[in-house]
């Protein structure tokens, strides 16, 4: 039986891998040695898989790479909405990243692509003693990885593979990688796609052959088609959350802090327009808090009439080289399903929510309140944007007049949700996991 190292960041990827399908289809098939803020006793047991914990050897110099360098230097991709939003709103940029910036017109454009730095990056990372020994234990045919190198553990992972001759392959990126974290790429030999959008980008933008890309479908959504036991009814499931099952619940889904800091403001303003008599009728308030948001935000709800708060799963200790500290298990996955069925409105700010919303026909009202709305303008949004599948408000008074459209009539923009299901998830079989591991089966055949 052949091995197969994979190597998982953070907790939202264990979400993804370790709790679905996939570690299950993928360790009939082969020996898997998973790596990352793993432990053996939380996840999949079988005699095929082995968890071992691990994080970047070297920080530092990924450090060095990832937050200076490549923002720096790699120009390859400046033709791409999002990066010209960044420095436009001068995102993340300091003085020392404008010298090397103006520095890095002076060089050869062959010297500021994505790939010149994996090459750099290649030869000079000190090759890894335990690395190489784990290599010589379990011979493995393939390192898997979530991302192509967006994280410090994925990025030593795939260089050090490229150094010590072992194939690689990303097999989870989100759907907005392959743009907004372009000069991140390490590019790995193959890529397992969520869907066509995404294999697009990576034959035009990263110049992937299409023989290498494949698409599966979003194991994280498979949960959505997938046959149940019995399933809470609506009542039940308001009612567990001390809502009121005789009322419509908005379903307010919150960002990081630095992701959207108006928000909190705009929580409040609802709570406001509900309290006032605003909307078309009263509502249920339902605050799903992001795993890199902080709950102590919303302690003010708590205990308050039909406002129900939670987290987007269960807290663990924060992986190792992420801020992220929140899992999603079965349980949690069930509790996210429930939420989508049983909640009428979704509020967010340019969320992937918006995408499984679109499962269940949900209406989705998008937050560009203070001047955001420029930062909807990006590459992977700008479609949903223009699907005419959800609402962008800039005002409250167009957030007022977007929940109370919705509140009367649900079906409204239903065929643009249709548009953003039909090319951002395609699939209704909750097999998307299988697809991977025939994917990652045919890969393993052609190396």
């Amino acid at each position: 039986m052949k091995t197969l190292f994979l190597f998982i960041p953070h907790y939202v990827f264990t979400s993804d891998l370790l709790h679905t399908n996939f570690i299950k289809s993928l360790s009939e098939k082969y020996r898997v040695v998973v790596f990352g803020p793993v432990s053996s006793s939380n996840y999949y047991q079988s005699s095929n898989v082995e968890y071992i914990s691990r994080e970047a050897e070297y920080p530092k110099f990924w450090l060095l790479f990832t937050k200076t360098l490549r923002l720096s230097f790699v120009r390859e991709f400046d033709n791409l909405e999002y990066l010209k939003l960044r420095r436009k709103q001068k995102i993340n940029m300091n003085w020392q990243r404008y010298l090397l910036r103006g520095i890095s017109w002076l060089l050869p454009r062959s010297l500021t692509t994505a790939s010149f730095f994996t090459k750099l990056e290649t030869w000079l990372l000190p090759n890894s003693e335990s690395f190489q020994k784990y290599v010589k234990k379990y011979r493995p045919s393939i390192v898997l990885t979530c991302t192509p190198g967006f994280n410090n553990l994925e990025a030593e992972a795939i260089i050090l593979a490229k150094k010590n001759g072992i194939p690689t392959a990303s097999i989870n990126s989100s759907w907005d990688n392959y743009t907004s974290n372009s000069v991140q790429f390490r590019r790995t030999d193959y890529l397992i796609c969520w869907n066509e959008v995404m294999k697009k980008e990576a034959i035009k933008i990263h110049r992937y052959p299409e023989s290498r890309v494949f698409v599966s479908g979003t194991y994280r959504f498979d949960h959505h088609f997938q046959p149940h036991g019995k399933e809470p009814t609506r009542e039940e499931f308001l009612f567990s959350k001390g809502l009121d099952p005789a009322l419509k619940t908005l379903w307010l889904c919150t960002v990081p802090p630095n992701t959207y800091p108006p928000q909190y403001g705009v929580w409040k303003e609802i709570v406001r327009m509900r309290e006032s008599g605003e909307l078309a009728q009263n509502v249920n308030l339902f605050f799903r808090i992001h795993p890199n948001d902080e709950a102590e935000y919303y302690k003010e709800y708590q205990g308050l009439k039909n406002i129900h708060v939670e987290l987007a799963g269960h807290t663990k200790e924060k992986a190792p080289g992420s801020g992220q500290k929140i899992e999603m298990d079965e349980k949690d996955l069930d509790n996210l399903r429930h939420s989508f069925q049983y909640t009428d409105i979704n509020i967010n700010f340019r969320s992937s929510l918006n995408l499984e919303s679109s499962i269940y026909d949900q209406p989705c009202i998008d937050l560009a309140l203070e001047n955001y709305r420029e930062r909807y303008w990006v590459d992977w949004y700008i479609p949903l944007v223009e699907s005419g599948g959800l609402k962008l408000v800039s005002t409250e008074e167009e957030l007022r007049k977007a929940i109370n459209d919705y509140l009367k009539n649900p079906k409204l923009d239903s065929s643009g949700r249709k548009k953003i299901f039909d090319d951002y998830i395609g699939f209704r079989d909750g097999l998307s996991y299988q697809r991977s591991v025939d994917a990652i089966s045919k890969i393993v055949t052609l190396i």
